[in-house]
């Protein structure tokens, strides 16, 4: 059949027509938006070199390698045996090596207990000159943190007026010598978010933070726990995880870490969460495995925000 001159032209239009959409259809599709980031930012998981088996203990950063932590809360000890210790700066250069070999980092400095029994910070003139020393040795071993625990007979009563503005006194000092190395000095303690913000805005200093650990304090305050890291927000600067001596995802715990981990993402955390967890098994590779498991798994890392 021959095809006229007006066919031709009417079936081309037709044709060039459609051109457009068979274009559409062929064209790539924009992936569907996820609420998840394509790239998370793993969780760091960290753990306390005393529940690694003891403080002070430099053969501590080669079994954190060894079983999987991503980093190591090292303490500072004030022994009178004359045993070496990180105020050494001799230790401190063999912590930093240490770190770096095993590819570990020491994501905090813990203050031990100065001499045999621990000095009410708030009553010690020589605590000042100690934390001062502190910030030093977490600058010169490659961490930002430290954790000073406000607890047993250096906790906070805050219907002290006395007790309390001598604390703020010397904190103000020492946030002013954190400063200059960057150094943000945690605050572990035994008082309530809101009681916490008070001091904080008496010290009046970005490097001086909460150091948060929710199981201490659980059965300590009477407003609901969950509640406080929306109250802290920025002012938490590192998180403790545990359940007393039991693995993370044993049931009956003092604490909900499901729903806490939940609190922490909404409020925008990206610090590392640190195990001062035990080994009901006796094998602390094993147990401690099972425990990092379940922080990367409970725990996730929010995008940042611009």
């Amino acid at each position: 059949m021959t095809m006229t001159r007006r066919d031709f032209v009417k079936k081309a239009g037709i044709a060039s027509a459609a051109l457009p959409a068979i274009a559409r259809a062929q064209a790539p599709q924009p992936p569907v938006a996820s609420k998840e980031p394509l790239n998370p930012i793993p969780v760091r998981v960290g753990m306390t070199d005393w529940n690694l088996g003891e403080r002070g203990d430099i053969t501590k950063i080669a079994l954190a390698r060894q079983i999987g932590l991503d980093g190591i809360q090292v303490s500072v000890q004030y022994p009178t045996d004359g045993r070496p210790t990180l105020r050494d700066p001799k230790t401190q250069v063999e912590f930093k090596r240490a770190a770096l070999d095993n590819g570990i980092q020491i994501c905090s400095l813990a203050i031990g207990n100065p001499g045999k029994q621990r000095l009410p910070m708030h009553t010690s003139p020589a605590f000042a000159i100690l934390l001062a020393e502190a910030v030093e040795i977490a600058y010169n071993i490659g961490t930002n943190n430290i954790l000073l625990p406000i607890l047993g007979d250096s906790h906070i009563d805050m219907t002290n007026q006395a007790q309390v503005d001598g604390f703020v006194t010397m904190m103000k000092e020492v946030a002013r010598y954190a400063e200059k190395y960057d150094v943000v000095v945690g605050l572990e303690d035994w008082i309530s978010a809101a009681d916490n913000i008070k001091l904080l805005d008496a010290i009046g200093s970005d490097h001086v933070a909460v150091y948060y650990d929710a199981h201490n304090i659980v059965s300590r305050i009477a407003g609901d726990i969950y509640a406080e890291p929306k109250m802290l927000r920025k002012r938490i600067n590192q998180v403790h995880v545990k359940n007393a001596n039991n693995l993370l995802e044993t049931p009956g715990g003092k604490m909900d870490w499901v729903r806490m981990a939940k609190e922490f993402y909404d409020i925008g955390y990206r610090g590392w969460y640190v195990l001062e967890t035990g080994s009901p098994s006796k094998d602390i590779v094993a147990d401690t495995r099972a425990n990092i498991a379940y922080v990367k798994k409970t725990f996730k890392m929010p995008a940042a925000t611009s």
